[in-house]
């Protein structure tokens, strides 16, 4: 160390040692200010990328309350999350446990909201992410008319359906329905592509035959959205409409007035998480397994966690 950096120190400790502790952290404060702004940023990079890289766990486990969430609510995803991972014995430090208890969704409303919602829905379906759903009545049929649920006789053991019918909290839905929807569907999109693969020839058929031909074609269509309408309300009145059902009005769609009865989901009104946790308090719950989850055995333990 050369002489003039050995003065320049000695002179910087008896300015210190004459100085307040104040005044000693304001003027390091000032000598140093662009060392130390550095070092900070610095240190919240390294932090933020070091939550990052640990947040970035393989996903062991994402479950979604589809409209339950309200003022009642007393229990925070967070510690859901953190007692769901112990019941299932997931390890925390290596797989990440999701429970979304804030989404919401209303097919009847049309918004961006509404839009980006449903999409990250459907992006999780697609993806196979989403393993378990808790969903008010008229939306979870929304869903299952889709077919987005397996068919409770698949997932459960024999005594535990049993067990669930019994006790009537079996929700079923008309798989006549849910097939004749699809069919009037793909009929809409056959002929959709038909009107738009019409050539060029056509459009030198005589006038009075084009003319005709249009008209029985409006017909046509007319009767197919006309059946679709019927197709559609037929369904709402037996299942419920896609909105989120008041508790007071709901009532357990009746496999004997389906043709084709398929339980989809399980109602959990009275489960403790449910309860105790405030959630769904203005209407009734509905869980369901996600026919594309590759985790449905984690799923019943969900369930299983939510009747506490």
């Amino acid at each position: 160390m050369n002489e003039k950096l050995k003065n320049e120190i000695k002179n910087e400790k008896k300015k210190l040692s004459r100085m307040t502790f104040g005044q000693k952290a304001e003027y390091i404060f000032e000598y140093y200010k662009f060392p130390i702004i550095v070092t900070l940023v610095v240190i919240i990079l390294v932090v933020s990328v070091l939550k990052t890289l640990i947040n970035n766990k393989p996903l062991g486990f994402y479950a979604m309350f589809l409209n339950g969430s309200g003022q009642e609510m007393s229990i925070g995803a967070d510690e859901l999350e953190k007692r769901f991972a112990e019941y299932a014995e997931i390890d925390g430090g290596k797989e990440k446990v999701v429970i979304d208890t804030t989404a919401s969704f209303n097919p009847n409303v049309n918004s961006q909201y509404t839009m980006a919602q449903n999409a990250k829905i459907t992006a999780l379906f697609a993806s196979h992410d989403l393993d378990a759903m808790v969903i008010d009545p008229g939306v979870f049929t929304y869903y299952a008319l889709s077919g987005a649920f397996s068919d409770l006789r698949e997932v459960l053991s024999e005594e535990e359906f049993r067990r669930y019918e019994e006790a009537n909290k079996i929700y079923y839905i008309d798989g006549y329905i849910k097939e004749k929807m699809k069919s009037i569907e793909a009929g809409e999109i056959d002929a959709y592509s038909s009107e738009s693969g019409r050539t060029e020839e056509k459009d030198k058929v005589d006038s009075d035959q084009a003319s005709g031909e249009n008209i029985d074609s409006g017909k046509n269509d007319g009767d197919s959205e006309e059946t679709l309408d019927e197709m559609e309300q037929f369904a709402a009145d037996l299942m419920g409409k896609p909105d989120v059902v008041d508790r007071e009005e709901f009532e357990v769609p009746d496999p004997e007035k389906m043709k084709d009865p398929i339980p989809v989901g399980i109602i959990v009104t009275d489960t403790k998480i449910i309860s105790d946790g405030g959630f769904f308090a203005a209407t009734i719950p509905v869980f369901g397994v996600p026919v594309v989850s590759d985790r449905k055995d984690i799923a019943l333990k969900f369930l299983d966690f939510l009747e506490g």
